[in-house]
């Protein structure tokens, strides 16, 4: 299909036929969880929260004390000025990636995932308006994560599960001991947001310096997702539901490189069903979070606007401030702007309302 070459710059809804514009990437540290934390009267499994003059700082176990964070992160009202002046309608809350886990046991795991999950349910309902929520599963071995699955799947606010790619010591996502978790998401279908930690693999590059947010995060859900292509997931799983953030990282934008080194056996973990890995790519879910026009575009045309996603990464300096006018400005038919809005959203994640 040829593409718009006109952009539009602001919000106009008639692209969207009046319905829903869904941010699907938005994070969240919801307040009577950081309330519970400060109070100390309950077990919270090593976790603690202390309010500064610069915002809560959440104390995790085995990694010390979190970033600052603040109202924006938190509470509704600056949330909701912002959907208002952007054009978001609805937002689907992940949790904050430094807080969705620790150094815990398996128990301890599992009743942290519950305690999280609840309150991001309490703030799904502060924010109002059908707001969904992704869920917080064990992640300490594939039955636990399954186990997680199957106890989220029936709540009417979680649209999905957030899992993070470099989930903890020693567990990585392609290996045989994590296949419950996919089995389980599959056959319950459950959607999957893959979602890099803020320290993660390639913190180790020692050229990365400062850039471990600008690329490193790119860096490591583009070596998660790779390596679940070719240890043949989707072979075994074509059902599954899975969203990348961050438009995919570098995979969609590098794609025959990675075919070459399937080729070559550079890149290789067994063989695939089909001839070279960018054939997956089709099967893949992805969000727009920090990217421009023009690369969604390229986005779309690659893997189809079906497969593309509204995603702000709010609250973070490096979120995109505008991402309904970037969705815009990258010149799509309205049926596909639409598709990228919110439609597609609907499809996957489903309607708490």
């Amino acid at each position: 299909m040829e593409r718009r070459t006109d952009s539009v710059t602001g919000p106009t809804y008639d692209e969207t036929g009046g319905g829903a514009v869904v941010d699907v990437h938005a994070h969240v540290v919801p307040p009577s969880l950081l309330a519970e934390l400060a109070d100390g009267s309950t077990k919270t499994q090593g976790f603690s929260a202390d309010r500064t003059d610069k915002g809560w700082v959440v104390t995790v176990p085995g990694t010390g004390p979190t970033r600052p964070v603040g109202a924006r992160m938190t509470d509704p009202g600056p949330r909701r000025e912002w959907m208002a002046r952007t054009g978001v309608t609805g937002q689907v809350l992940s949790p904050w990636m430094d807080v969705q886990s620790g150094d815990l046991s398996p128990a301890a795991a599992k009743d942290w995932a519950r305690r999280l999950n609840d309150a991001m349910a309490e703030s799904a309902a502060a924010l109002g308006g059908g707001t969904r929520v992704l869920a917080t599963v064990p992640t300490c071995d594939g039955e636990s994560a399954a186990a997680g699955v199957r106890e989220v799947r029936t709540r009417p606010e979680v649209a999905g599960v957030l899992l993070n790619t470099a989930p903890g010591e020693g567990v990585a996502l392609h290996d045989p001991e994590f296949e419950p978790f996919w089995a389980a998401a599959e056959q319950d279908g459950v959607p999957v947001m893959l979602h890099p930690p803020t320290c993660g693999p390639s913190g180790a590059l020692p050229t990365l310096g400062g850039m471990g947010n600008v690329h490193g995060r790119l860096i490591d859900n583009t070596l998660a997702v790779t390596e679940l292509i070719l240890h043949g997931l989707l072979d075994r799983y074509p059902r599954l539901v899975l969203i990348l953030v961050h438009g995919g990282g570098f995979l969609p934008y590098q794609a025959a490189r990675l075919d070459g080194g399937y080729r070559t056996r550079e890149s290789f973990a067994g063989e695939l069903a089909r001839e070279r890995p960018s054939a997956y790519l089709r099967d893949l879910y992805y969000d727009t979070a920090a990217l421009s026009g023009p690369a969604i575009a390229f986005l779309a045309g690659l893997v189809g606007a079906d497969r593309v996603l509204l995603g702000s990464d709010y609250p973070f300096a490096l979120s995109d401030p505008e991402p309904v006018r970037t969705v815009r400005d990258a010149g799509l038919w309205p049926e596909e702007t639409a598709a990228i809005l919110g439609a597609n959203a609907g499809t996957i994640l489903g309607s708490s309302e």
